[in-house]
């Protein structure tokens, strides 16, 4: 006798021996025992697991000659023993018809199948007919079949079995009970193989049977199909093959997971080198690149499984060594970080499937995954942005980043000038409560992380593309125009709607001192926390001009704009109206706005009082190393420290 693959020899008869389709099998075995048999079904699902052996089993159970509740047949599972059930089983009952749906798709051929229809069955209780594939089956071909289905004989029944059952018209769909089909879970795939294994005297590992399943993807067929073919690949000892896992991946062309957890690792240290090296090892030893990209898309969909519902998850379909693998791997990322190495490499997975070069596509992806750990998000970033109610120096939060990093950014206003501002990091911020120490170089960069910064903040401006809050302002225009290049790097969030250049306000009683009108509109400033726009106040000129009285800062009208912002003006109206002024107080800019990239000329800047935030801030030694190197002043001074409890 010929040789009888896996798939077909170990097909199950009855409706218990079908792996992962409960909710199927319940059902028809409780309409047969009520007797509410349907006149037409559609069994519709993944390939290989189970709608056409369902259907066989049903014709089976239908037309079978034992009576349910008899000794031969307790249960409406059919007999398996009787004249039926077996010519069904062997493909030869005259009364059940199976048509591949596929070639037998056109109008003729329905019409031939709805005229036999009329007649009924030779020997048997039903005429079943059984349409593989039935989505093949053209438009015109199912409204010829319409009315059969719609009103049949009640000696005929239809099954239909599918794929892709969107593809079967509404209106046939409505005529039929529709049965949808899960895929096979893995723990039921791997039983089934363990059993099989046993059953044919094969000896294979655990890890071997678990590739098996797992390369089976849902569907039993596929990993029995897989399975005949390792078993043919696998070495004999005593008589019996052995089945190990390396072997397998040999057979299927693919690599172990250990190898991707070794990727993980290194992407999560920012080595590119290391991570182009191991593909570099992968391709030279013959590994295909889409075959690679397939299994590490699969790899990060299992990483991000891992990292959302926990090593245990139902989400992963894999074996308990696989679980701990991925859940390692996870560890190493954050869910966002994961979502975007998976959207990453299934767009590099696309790519390969149409370009020449596959080798390069897939180092691209996998480097953009090593550059994906130095990019900050978006909503990051916008969340750094003033908003309404508070100043310029109140955007939030600094970026993170390392205890001693110090932070640049550049910033370039509607004249084509870039400025500088300088940061200094968290441990600046705790001035106060930290000796001087000596001078640390700033890092703009968070690439680089647990790595000494070695590069002077000189050689890394044009480099830098964050946006954080003020410590230390340097208004020092860049001398030279930004190359396309480095000015597509630079973030701009000047708001270009508020380009006033001056906000004025009234107040209702009269004062003449002007020195005093300064210090109490600064102090106000200061105390509700709008440290910059005090600074900006307490710095600049103020004349009588024309019965009112005229302020004039260095600073560009966009930063004026965003300095005195609509709260700040409030707090000045509320503290000139405490101070008895009746004549308007305009603010306005009086920097050169050419945007010629000269240096402006600073106004005389009164000495910052002793134990003032401002002088505290000067004796920091990253302030002074930031004055040094830009050759600039410190005009506004922003309090990041965190609020203690009194």
């Amino acid at each position: 006798m010929a040789y009888l693959v896996l798939a077909r020899k170990y097909r199950p008869q009855f409706f218990s021996d079908v792996a992962g389709q409960d909710h199927v099998t319940r059902t028809l075995m409780n309409a047969l025992s009520q007797g509410r048999i349907a006149h037409g079904y559609i069994f519709s699902g993944h390939r290989g697991i189970g709608k056409t052996t369902i259907a066989r089993i049903l014709a089976m159970a239908l037309n079978c000659r034992t009576a349910i509740g008899l000794a031969g047949r307790p249960t409406p599972e059919p007999c398996g023993v009787c004249e039926s059930c077996t010519e069904i089983r062997a493909g030869n009952a005259v009364d059940v018809i199976e048509i591949d749906a596929a070639t037998n798709r056109g109008i003729d051929e329905i019409r031939e199948l709805r005229d036999a229809a009329r007649y009924r069955p030779a020997r048997d209780k039903y005429k079943i007919y059984i349409l593989d594939e039935a989505h093949q089956i053209t438009d015109a071909a199912f409204n010829a079949l319409l009315k059969t289905l719609e009103e049949p004989p009640d000696h005929v029944v239809f099954m239909m079995a599918t794929t892709q059952p969107e593809d079967i018209p509404q209106t046939i769909r409505s005529r039929c009970q529709h049965f949808s089909f899960h895929a096979v879970k893995f723990d039921d795939i791997l039983a089934q193989l363990r059993a099989i294994a046993a059953q044919e005297k094969i000896t294979a590992s655990e890890a071997a049977l678990a590739l098996l399943a797992e390369a089976g993807d849902g569907s039993m067929r596929d990993a029995l199909s897989i399975m005949d073919q390792a078993i043919a690949s696998a070495p004999v000892t005593e008589d019996a093959p052995h089945l190990d896992a390396a072997q397998i991946l040999e057979l299927m062309g693919s690599v172990p997971n250990t190898v991707f957890e070794r990727l993980m690792e290194a992407i999560s240290e920012n080595q590119s080198a290391a991570v182009i090296e191991e593909i570099n090892r992968l391709l030279n030893a013959g590994n295909s690149p889409a075959q690679l990209a397939r299994q590490f898309v699969r790899y990060l969909r299992n990483c991000l499984m891992a990292r959302l519902g926990g090593e245990s998850t139902e989400l992963l379909q894999i074996s308990p060594d696989e679980r701990a693998r991925a859940a390692r791997s996870a560890l190493l990322f954050s869910e966002e970080d994961l979502t975007r190495f998976l959207d990453v490499m299934l767009r590099t997975f696309d790519q390969l499937n149409y370009r020449q070069e596959q080798r390069f596509h897939l180092e691209l992806g996998l480097s953009k995954l090593v550059h994906l750990q130095r990019l900050l998000p978006v909503e990051q970033l916008l969340s750094q942005l003033p908003v309404a109610g508070r100043g310029s120096g109140e955007s939030g939060g600094p970026l993170p980043g390392g205890p001693a990093s110090g932070r640049l950014s550049l910033r370039t206003s509607s004249a084509g000038v870039s400025s500088v501002t300088a940061a200094p990091s968290s441990e600046a911020r705790a001035v106060s409560e930290r000796k001087p120490g000596p001078a640390v170089p700033f890092s703009p960069f968070e690439a680089d992380r647990g790595r000494k910064a070695e590069t002077t903040v000189a050689a890394e401006i044009p480099k830098v593309k964050a946006v954080v809050s003020h410590v230390a302002a340097v208004e020092r225009p860049v001398a030279r125009a930004l190359s396309p290049l480095e000015a597509a790097s630079v973030i701009d969030v000047t708001p270009s709607a508020r380009e006033a250049s001056a906000g004025v306000v009234f107040a209702d009683s009269s004062a003449s001192d002007i020195d005093a009108l300064r210090d109490e509109i600064s102090g106000a400033l200061e105390a509700s926390g709008h440290h910059t726009a005090a600074a900006l106040l307490a710095n600049g000129t103020w004349v009588e001009v024309d019965g009112a009285i005229r302020v004039e800062v260095k600073v560009k009208k966009t930063m004026l704009g965003l300095t005195m912002n609509a709260e700040a003006e409030r707090i000045l109206k509320a503290a000139a109206r405490e101070a008895g002024v009746s004549r308007p107080i305009q603010v306005v800019s009086a920097a050169n706005g050419s945007g010629d990239g000269e240096a402006q000329s600073a106004p005389a800047k009164r000495p910052p009082s002793a134990g003032s935030l401002q002088a505290e801030a000067l004796a920091h030694p990253l302030v002074k190393q930031a004055l040094e190197l830009f050759q600039g002043e410190v005009r506004s001074v922003l309090d990041l420290r965190e609020k203690r409890n009194a």
